[in-house]
């Protein structure tokens, strides 16, 4: 009883710790914490380096991160969940005989309620299980909710920094559209993307539509306007995981370095 009470809270720690992960990644608005990031990075050095070169790869970088950290919530949710209902053999029964479920069911079971599909071939008649149960399903239902608005919001941003980008392309380096327009939506944009930090991993074929290459190529195509990289160089400082090296300041490298280090960093998210 002791080692089944033991699983349970072990259960329970890990579902708020992947919870308080998702909530915080899919509202926080905020740099993702430590869960998806990892998973995030797992993934993408998988996908790069056994993923043949062609169009697929880069068409398909960015859904197989969001996908892979997805799965990696709901397994865990659910495994967590899975963990709470060993507590008691009787948590979950089978419905026609009564009998204790076992792991393997109760998995099955967390898994119909996590998808708000009901409790299938098993039920739980104890009031305390009942009304876990009953949380399983609106976590189920919340994480369903939330990850939607997630992708889509994510997407958004892949969409509007494309679209930045090329309209960046369409003025001149050194003209007034390009530092009273563009840089200062280049600013937003960036916002976005530390909000929204996985579609950085989205790719393309075309390499014109490949966000952080092109945000380098902007850099280049600045450097001899001493106004036009000033407010650059302020707008992007910001971008998530970008930073100087050791000891220094972004603030303190040369333009030139700024656009190297720069450089460096969208190799992190080149396919």
């Amino acid at each position: 009883m002791i080692f089944q009470i033991l699983i349970g809270l072990m259960g329970a720690m890990l579902l708020i710790f992947v919870l308080l992960d998702f909530l915080y990644t899919a509202i926080g608005a905020a740099p993702v914490p430590p869960l998806s990031q990892n998973v995030a990075r797992v993934i993408w050095r998988l996908f790069t380096r056994l993923m043949p070169a062609g169009n697929a790869r880069h068409r398909l970088s960015g859904p197989v991160v969001m996908a892979g950290i997805a799965f990696t919530w709901i397994t865990l949710v659910s495994l967590g969940w899975t963990m709470i209902f060993q507590i008691s053999d009787t948590a979950v029964v089978i419905s026609e005989t009564e009998a204790p479920a076992g792991f393997a069911r109760d998995f099955a079971f967390v898994g119909h309620l996590l998808s708000t599909l009901g409790g299938g071939p098993l039920e739980t008649e104890s009031p305390v299980w009942l009304i876990l149960s009953v949380l399983a399903g609106v976590t189920g239902m919340v994480i369903l909710t939330l990850s939607v608005s997630f992708v889509l919001s994510t997407t958004t941003t892949v969409a509007q920094g494309r679209g930045l980008l090329t309209k960046a392309s369409m003025c001149e380096a050194g003209s007034d559209e390009m530092t009273n327009v563009t840089l200062p939506a280049l600013a937003d944009l960036v916002a976005n993307l530390n909000a929204m930090q996985f579609a950085l991993y989205y790719s393309a074929e075309d390499p014109a539509r490949r966000l952080p290459a092109r945000l380098v190529d902007l850099a280049r195509r600045v450097a001899p306007y001493p106004e036009q990289i000033r407010r650059l160089r302020i707008a992007l400082a910001p971008l998530p995981g970008f930073h100087a090296p050791e000891g220094k300041t972004l603030d303190a490298l040369s333009d030139d370095a700024f656009i190297a280090r720069l450089d460096a960093w969208a190799q992190r998210y080149t396919v």
